[in-house]
């Protein structure tokens, strides 16, 4: 069994996912519970009332002893022999008296008495059934713990994979950099340098990501400037797909958001739109908003 130190080790994901599988275990077993616990206070009121009835009626054949109260009432032809009445938590049967036609005898059984008694069923259901609750939680716990341990595996298989992936990466980029700033320092202007250059950086970009992605980074929220982030991304396009034409229509718009995780929205997103556009085709990209209302909007041809 897992302990409860490991379970604070999850990660954001595998906490989300462990809390989700918690609540949909204990809700759907307790809602199940509440309706099974309700019809049989139910049934169990209801044998208490024949039970009680019974007692009334092998009572009304003596009217011996002070646990009824027994009243004079005038008959009437709704009313029914033999049959337990409930006006409230009054229960009550009425009988015929021998030779009288015009008084019938009501047998009324103690308010008070009925009342204690249907509280200590209650009190007794609802103790078993605070039981079965902390029972059912402590199963929702381990279904939870369990049911998330394929998904931490997978997951962990999927870190280390990529931990690998960028570890190895990263050398040969390094390597490559090293050597373009050497060749850049012999022939500065040389336009196919620039775009090794940018083609380099951006895989470098993507190899961040991975590493990013492997871990949970603390946001950095600031106020940042959109028209910027999607100058810089249009220009390191333009350097990798130069037979590509670009019309851009940007206005200063300003939001508060992570830079990193955003400028990787906006790549990905000009990415696209140059990767799968046509042999010299054309890419327009708008950038309309204000201070209240930021738009952005992106068309590739």
């Amino acid at each position: 069994m897992l302990s409860i130190k490991k379970l604070f080790s999850y990660t954001k994901y595998e906490k989300e996912s462990f809390v989700k599988s918690f609540l949909l275990f204990f809700l759907s077993m307790e809602t199940l519970f509440v309706i099974i616990t309700g019809l049989y206070y139910i049934n169990q009121i209801s044998e208490l009332k024949n039970e009680i009835f019974l007692k009334m009626k092998n009572y009304s054949y003596v009217l011996k002893g002070d646990d009824y109260r027994v009243e004079l009432s005038p008959y009437s032809k709704n009313v029914n022999f033999y049959q337990l009445y409930e006006d409230g938590d009054r229960l009550y049967i009425y009988i015929p008296i021998p030779f009288m036609e015009e008084d019938i005898l009501k047998i009324v059984y103690p308010e008070e008495k009925y009342k204690k008694q249907k509280k200590r069923l209650l009190r007794e259901i609802l103790t078993v059934f605070s039981i079965l609750t902390v029972l059912i939680l402590f199963l929702s716990f381990i279904f939870s713990v369990y049911s998330i341990n394929p998904l931490r595996k997978s997951l962990r298989i999927i870190n280390e994979f990529i931990q690998d992936i960028t570890h190895d990466i990263n050398t040969p980029i390094s390597s490559i950099l090293i050597n373009l700033k050497m060749l850049k320092m012999k022939h500065p202007e040389d336009e196919e340098i620039k775009m090794l250059e940018s083609a380099i950086s951006k895989l470098n970009s993507i190899n961040e990501n991975l590493y990013l992605l492997n871990r949970e980074v603390q946001k950095n929220i600031a106020d940042i400037n959109i028209k910027e982030i999607v100058e810089e991304e249009i220009k390191q396009m333009k350097n990798l797909f130069p037979d590509i034409r670009v019309k851009t229509y940007l206005n200063d718009v300003h939001i508060k958001t992570d830079r990193t995780a955003f400028r990787r929205i906006i790549s990905n997103i000009l990415s696209n739109a140059f990767k799968h556009n046509i042999k010299n085709g054309w890419v327009s990209v708008y950038l309309t908003g204000g201070s209240h209302q930021d738009s952005k909007q992106f068309q590739n041809y």
